[in-house]
């Protein structure tokens, strides 16, 4: 699998989906523009930035896949706080479309992230 996820990926979207059933939010707006690369080498980055809204969200290491998810060990990032993390995003494939979807990076915010991207040809 961790071959199937090497190349590039453009970003579709990113929503945070609440539990108790509120609207999703996108931080970065519903225009948000990223770029997602894994190597066969099992390394990831990640590069997300708002289209309207200031911001951005960029962070660099080492992923794996295993039990239909994939672990990203974050070494680099804008927000230091997410340096020495291992986020678990749930993978869903279908055809040339990657959803990436799991807890938020910090424990107890009663929201999940969903990620869409898209490979790049």
């Amino acid at each position: 699998m961790s071959d199937d996820l090497a190349g590039a990926w453009q970003l579709v979207s990113w929503s945070l989906e609440y539990e108790d059933g509120r609207p999703s939010e996108f931080p970065l707006g519903r225009d948000a523009r990223g770029l997602l690369l894994y190597t066969s080498e099992g390394r990831v980055s990640a590069t997300l930035m708002g289209s309207q809204l200031p911001g951005s969200l960029a962070y660099a290491g080492r992923y794996e896949v295993r039990d239909g998810a994939v672990y990203h060990s974050i070494e680099l990032a804008t927000d230091a706080g997410l340096v020495g993390m291992t986020t678990t995003r749930h993978i869903g494939r279908e055809d040339d479309v990657l959803t990436l979807s799991g807890p938020d990076f910090r424990a107890g915010t009663g929201r999940s992230q969903k990620i869409v991207w898209r490979r790049v040809p």
